[in-house]
């Protein structure tokens, strides 16, 4: 079988590079649809589906978040904006890593709940004792870290949610309920996914 000319190759890809164009893409209303990067198509239909990962540092410019994952998903395309909505967040391994030491307890939680206007998430939450503690304990704690996250999704609405889980404050309150049980190094919601969105 003949193959093509490599310079005749190279053209031929330059040629379609030059047809690609630059969307801008845009974080949901409820994280200040800012800038999130950018993304080449030789047509909008392509940028749709497409997945952008960020960090809450990026999107804040809090230093201190870099760890935090954010994925958006591109729904729709005006002239060369992309919008995009919430598909889940995740805790960089090397973070989650750095709490968890020798001698310590991790206590993990996977929830799947309903926020209140009908978004359907899994929701990851980890806790970390600073020592290894009974099992009893470990179930004490686990039932409060769903009873706050469940909580949760009966009193907000899915942006509220999101953005409790990913800023700390779920976690801040999980941590102020569970340390009554064993002394805490930290709590976190290291994981969400959006599992289904309420029908239109």
């Amino acid at each position: 079988m003949a193959r093509a000319n490599p310079r005749k190759r190279a053209a031929a890809a330059r040629d379609k590079w030059k047809l690609k164009e630059w969307y801008v893409v845009y974080a949901p209303e409820f994280f200040g649809s800012k800038e999130i990067g950018l993304t080449p198509a030789d047509d909008p239909e392509k940028v749709k589906g497409r997945v952008i990962e960020t960090t809450l540092r990026d999107l804040t410019g809090d230093f201190t978040k870099g760890h935090v994952k954010l994925y958006f998903q591109v729904y729709d395309v005006k002239g060369q904006n992309a919008y995009t909505k919430f598909k889940g967040h995740k805790l960089a391994r090397s973070y989650i890593r750095s709490l968890v030491r020798r001698r310590t307890t991790r206590i993990d939680g996977i929830f799947n709940i309903t926020t209140k206007d009908g978004y359907k998430l899994r929701v990851m939450g980890m806790v970390i004792a600073i020592r290894r503690i009974q099992t009893s304990q470990e179930r004490a704690i686990r039932e409060i870290m769903e009873k706050i996250i469940r909580k949760k999704a009966e009193e907000l609405n899915f942006a509220d949610f999101v953005l409790e889980a990913v800023n700390g404050k779920m976690a801040a309150e999980i941590a102020k309920e569970a340390k009554k049980i064993y002394p805490l190094k930290r709590a976190e919601i290291r994981k969400i996914k959006v599992l289904a969105e309420p029908e239109a």
